[in-house]
């Protein structure tokens, strides 16, 4: 099937003006050339180059583009004195063990900078080494002619274990970067899991105005009204909201107040592609989300809900619960990390716990989950040594979850959290999480933690400083939320998945033409349009004309495009 896609204007112009000068590469300041060391990739590969972990002969540049957070920062950076994104110790680890030699063309902050550096970038061709992309740009990229085929080095080079970390979802991470037959990309892969909504309730609330758990909608909306009318916090005012709801920029993101759990509970898939009747449908077009709305609208009016909701992004939505003033959300598994952690660190006797979300029928809903690879690294066309980026990525699995590897000491050290966004190539383990819980779990069942290694060792230094009662202790409250004993997130998690309750994106490909060109349009559309409904300034029968236009403004086009992808699969 012709994966070829329309380009934007200044890609086109890019590469009918300028392809040829930037092939050629640029001059000996250090920048990059076609020859990026000086060395052929004959002469620097020896047979031990040739092995999955073979150091190069010759100390090999490679250049990157990246991303940092607040988080490098805060956590990382601030407990590794004199070490900085351009120099620290996973760079030396991949020059000494590797002979590779990282550079950064330019580093910025944050992902939607990152993004519109990226764009430019591509539309410039004049392209690093490796890069991290969405799949949009990597078809960009392909169809521009200025990324390689990674299918025969990856064979080749990516270790066995490296192939099973990268196939525990199977092979949809894989689906978007299969290009006219070639895979152009390398997964960045992440725990689909991991992306859930789960329910968070504050316990202490609900036992104290005599609430069971909510298994049905009925009983969650019982446990809203009483949230906001019956003063849980005891201090004899009006001030507690009864559901947490962010709404902008996305009111279906995972962070606290998305929507998605709600719309969850009651059928609805509103950004997903759900399986209906052996096709792909858009499930924000589906009359479930109609019923979501009207329950939505309802608490809105009936004070329920913050009014100024619509402009908040999560971490403004999120300071009511952070306040101790409102005390039941839908949100992802790190919750507790950031707003509840707050909330305990003011109020001890806060009890945030994280549940499977409730169900509008008599049988149990599913959560939705996004697939969680929406990275790919990319190789520019004419760099020599593709194989490289395949052995850093061998090399930062092993050192993370590896048996000759340190968790302890490349991932999540005790003191300094998230070291491993200090590594360009940041490949994860999907499955990891879930089955830290469950060592967790079974080695507290055992009364002994010797047997921990790795990632679940690290968690549980964690929680047993919380366990020990310290003072120290309180600062990790947040991580026995997530991975103590129920409940706790990923015993919600690990329960959903045992029962068959997370229903996975069924679109996992490289996105189509017209999605491409209308699909952000079409969701900002989606999103104004529910957000007027909840707030009453537009009527129910709104959500029926945003069907007709989503259909008529490309959705339907775009529906027939992934059902034709769709066909491909499952031939």
């Amino acid at each position: 099937m012709n994966r070829k896609r329309v380009l934007a204007l200044s890609i086109v112009a890019f590469l009918t003006t300028s392809l040829t000068s930037a092939c050629a590469g640029k001059s000996e300041d250090g920048s990059k050339s076609s020859s990026q060391t000086g060395t052929s990739a004959e002469s620097n590969n020896s047979t031990k180059d040739k092995e999955p972990f073979g150091k190069y002969n010759d100390e090999l540049d490679i250049h990157f583009a990246r991303a940092t957070d607040d988080t490098i920062d805060t956590y990382a950076l601030a407990n590794l004195p004199g070490e900085t994104i351009e120099n620290n110790f996973w760079l030396d680890t991949y020059r000494d063990e590797l002979g590779i030699n990282v550079l950064y063309d330019w580093v910025v902050k944050g992902d939607d900078e990152y993004l519109q550096k990226m764009n430019v970038t591509i539309a410039s061709g004049d392209i690093p080494d490796v890069m991290a992309v969405n799949a949009t740009q990597m078809v960009q990229l392909a169809d521009a002619g200025l990324i390689q085929d990674l299918s025969g080095v990856y064979d080749t080079y990516a270790t066995d274990f490296t192939k099973e970390v990268m196939n525990q979802e199977g092979d949809s991470p894989f689906l978007a970067a299969q290009i006219d037959g070639g895979l152009y990309g390398i997964p960045v892969t992440a725990g689909s899991v991991d992306s859930v909504d789960l329910m968070w309730i504050r316990d202490d609330w609900r036992e104290k105005l005599e609430l069971d758990v909510p298994k049905t909608t009925d009983q969650l909306l019982e446990l809203i009204n009483k949230f906001a009318e019956e003063d849980p916090d005891g201090n004899g005012k009006d001030d507690t909201y009864g559901i947490g709801v962010a709404g902008s920029p996305n009111v279906f993101g995972g962070g606290y107040g998305g929507l998605r759990g709600f719309f969850n509970a009651y059928g609805a898939y509103p950004s997903i592609w759900i399986e209906k009747e052996g096709k792909l449908a858009y499930g924000a077009i589906q009359n479930e989300c109609k019923t979501a709305l009207k329950e939505l609208n309802n608490l809105y009016e009936d004070g329920k809900i913050d009014p100024e909701f619509g402009v908040m992004d999560s971490g403004k939505a999120g300071e009511s619960a952070a306040a101790g003033n409102c005390g039941v959300t839908f949100g992802q598994q790190w919750l507790s990390l950031v707003q509840f952690q707050t909330n305990y660190n003011n109020d001890p006797e806060a009890v945030w716990s994280a549940y499977p979300i409730p169900s509008a029928t008599d049988q149990p809903s599913s959560v939705q989950a996004d697939l969680g690879t929406n990275r790919w690294l990319v190789v520019r066309k004419d760099f020599e040594n593709p194989e490289a980026v395949i052995k850093m990525t061998n090399l930062f699995i092993e050192k993370c979850w590896g048996e000759t590897g340190d968790n302890a000491k490349y991932y999540a050290p005790p003191d300094a959290e998230g070291v491993w966004k200090l590594s360009p190539v940041q490949v994860s383990m999907p499955y990891k999480n879930i089955q830290a819980y469950l060592d967790i779990q079974k080695a507290m069942e055992n009364k002994t933690t010797d047997q921990l290694t790795g990632e679940a060792k690290s968690i549980w230094d964690k929680l047993d400083r919380y366990y020990s009662g310290s003072e120290d202790g309180k600062s990790v409250w947040g991580w026995e939320r997530i991975y103590g004993p129920a409940p706790s997130s990923y015993a919600s998690i690990h329960e959903m998945q045992e029962n068959d309750r997370i229903l996975l994106n069924k679109f996992v490909g490289a996105p189509t033409e017209t999605m491409t060109e209308k699909m952000s349009t079409l969701e900002k559309m989606r999103d104004e349009t529910f957000n007027k409904i909840i707030i009453g300034e537009s009527d129910i029968s709104e959500f029926d004309k945003f069907v007709s236009d989503f259909n008529k403004l490309g959705g339907e086009t775009i529906t027939k495009e992934i059902n034709d992808w769709y066909k491909t699969v499952k031939e």
